[in-house]
Formats: C-alpha cells, sequence, structure tokens
C-alpha cells in the first residue's frame, strides 16, 4: 500500500521542517554577524563550531528517523539492512563532524574550516530530506 502525501500536506511539512532550520540557523546567523563586527571573513571560516552544528543536526534527524521507524515498525515494513546502513551511514556523518571539531580546536586551517561549513550545508539538506521521510513516516503511522 502506497501513501501519496498531498500538496498541502507536503507545504505543511516543510513548513515544519524549515521552522526547526531557523532555530538552528540563528545561532549561526549571529555568529557570523559577531565574527564579522569584530573580525574578519576568516574568522567565520575557523570557527569550529560549524562543525558543532553538523553533528548536532545529523544525530538528531538520526533519531528522529529511528523514533519514526519504530512507532511504525507494525503498520509498515522496513528492511532491517537498510535500516541499518542508513543509521550507519549518518552515525559516520557524526563521527565526521566530531573529527572536523576536534581537527579546527586543534589545529584549525582554511581548508578544514572550508570543509566543515560543507559538511554543515550536507547536514542541512538531509535535515530536510530525512526530516521530510520522517514525517511521512509518521503521518502513515496514524492513518
Amino acid at each position: 500500500m502506497s501513501y501519496e502525501p498531498t500538496k498541502l500536506e507536503i507545504k505543511s511539512i516543510y513548513a515544519d521542517l524549515k521552522t526547526e532550520f531557523i532555530y538552528i540557523a540563528i545561532p549561526f546567523m549571529l555568529l557570523i554577524g559577531v565574527r564579522l563586527y569584530i573580525g574578519t571573513w576568516k574568522d567565520i571560516v575557523l570557527s569550529p563550531d560549524w562543525s558543532l552544528a553538523s553533528c548536532l543536526i545529523f544525530g538528531q534527524i538520526t533519531s528522529k528517523v529511528s523514533k519514526a521507524v519504530a512507532s511504525t515498525s507494525s503498520s509498515i515494513k522496513t528492511s532491517q539492512q537498510y535500516f541499518g546502513l542508513y543509521t550507519a551511514k549518518r552515525f559516520l556523518f557524526v563521527v565526521i563532524a566530531v573529527a572536523f571539531y576536534f581537527g579546527m580546536l586543534a589545529k584549525p586551517t582554511m581548508g578544514l574550516g572550508c570543509a566543515q561549513i560543507i559538511l554543515f550545508f550536507i547536514a542541512s539538506y538531509f535535515h530536510f530530506s530525512d526530516g521530510f521521510t520522517t514525517s511521512l513516516l509518521q503521518r502513515h503511522s496514524v492513518k
């Protein structure tokens, strides 16, 4: 049985995800503003906060998807292998983000700084894609 969300449901899901993301983005907008006011743009890139935020985002979405799968396990057949692979990949991203964080604390470089910002954007992408999937799973389990 396939579940196809309506356009209104899709808009609602993305509105919720955008709202969550705004609360993630506010500290970084403040970080950028303060760093530009006090120092230079290099201070923004060299801040380890980007990788710490990536770690939090990856951990949060992994937890959300895990809860959604657990709550729908009786109504939706899920492949344990695929879910295990999903969880392992997201956990790998958490480990990578933590490694970048420690690298930026120990020996910050522009290359590592740019890489951690790219990782933050990857985490942001997964926030929306995995968040959408999670919402569909949760809505399907209610129906």
